[in-house]
C-alpha cells in the first residue's frame, strides 16, 4: 500500500486509505508522533485532524464554523503541524502529473513520512513558523503547499517564508543528484522571508530523503 489508487478522492485518502495503510505497515510510528491538521480547499476539500500512535492513525473531520483560539493559560487544540493545500495539489503528491515533477520519489512509501525516527522528531520540534513552497511546472502549472509548524506557525496569518523552485531542480533533488542544501546555496531555491526557517525545513527534508 505504498500509494493510494488513482481513482479515490482526497477525503477517502485521508479518512480511509491512510488509516488502513498505517495498520498494514510493518513499521510503527513513535508514540510521540506530531499531530497534523490538513486543510484542503476546492471541490471535495475539507479539514481534518490526524494523530498517529503505535496502534492506529486517528482521523477526525473538523466541521466548518467559527474558530476560537485558546486564551493564555488555557489548553489549546492547535496541532503540531498544519498543512494547507488545494485538492488538486494534494492529489498530485501521490500521482504524477505530466506538467509537474514527481513530488515523492518512486522509492518513498507514504508510511516513510509517518514512521519517523527520534532524530527527525527532534529536528521537527525545533521548527517554529509558517512556510510556503511553490513548484513551477510546465505550461504554467504551479503546485503549492503551505505548512505551519509550532506555536508561531499556528498564529501566523500568512507564511513567514516562501520558497520557489522549478521542475528541473525538483527532479534533480528527487533523483539525489542535487542535495537540498546545495540547491539552496546555489540560488536554485528562490527565497523570500525568513531564510533561517527555510534552512531548518531544508535540513529536515534532506534527512528524510536520505533515509527513504
Amino acid at each position: 500500500m505504498g500509494r493510494p489508487p488513482a481513482d479515490i478522492p482526497a477525503s477517502e485518502i485521508i479518512e480511509s486509505w491512510l488509516p488502513r495503510a498505517l495498520a498494514a505497515a510493518p513499521r510503527r510510528p513513535p508514540p510521540d508522533s506530531p499531530s497534523l491538521r490538513v486543510t484542503l480547499s476546492g471541490q471535495g476539500g475539507g479539514e481534518w485532524d490526524l494523530c498517529a500512535n503505535e496502534e492506529a492513525l486517528i482521523v477526525k473531520r473538523r466541521e466548518p464554523g467559527p474558530r476560537h483560539r485558546a486564551s493564555p493559560g488555557s489548553e489549546s487544540n492547535d496541532p503540531d503541524i498544519w498543512l494547507r493545500q488545494s485538492v488538486p495539489d494534494f492529489l498530485a503528491l501521490f500521482h504524477d502529473e505530466a506538467d509537474l515533477p514527481s513530488l515523492l520519489p518512486p522509492d518513498t512509501d507514504v508510511m516513510d513520512l509517518v514512521c519517523v525516527d527520534e532524530g527527525k522528531l527532534a529536528m521537527l520540534a525545533q521548527i517554529d513558523g509558517r512556510i510556503s513552497v511553490e513548484i513551477h511546472g510546465r505550461r504554467r502549472r504551479r503546485w503549492t503547499i503551505d505548512v505551519a509548524f509550532g506555536p508561531l506557525g499556528m498564529r501566523a496569518g500568512r507564511p513567514r517564508s516562501t520558497v520557489r523552485v522549478d521542475s528541473h531542480t525538483c527532479e534533480e533533488l528527487a533523483e539525489g543528484a542535487l542535495a537540498p542544501l546545495q540547491a539552496l546555496l546555489a540560488g536554485r531555491l528562490q527565497i523570500e522571508g525568513d531564510r533561517a526557517l527555510v534552512m531548518q525545513v531544508v535540513m529536515l527534508v534532506g534527512s528524510v530523503r536520505r533515509v527513504a
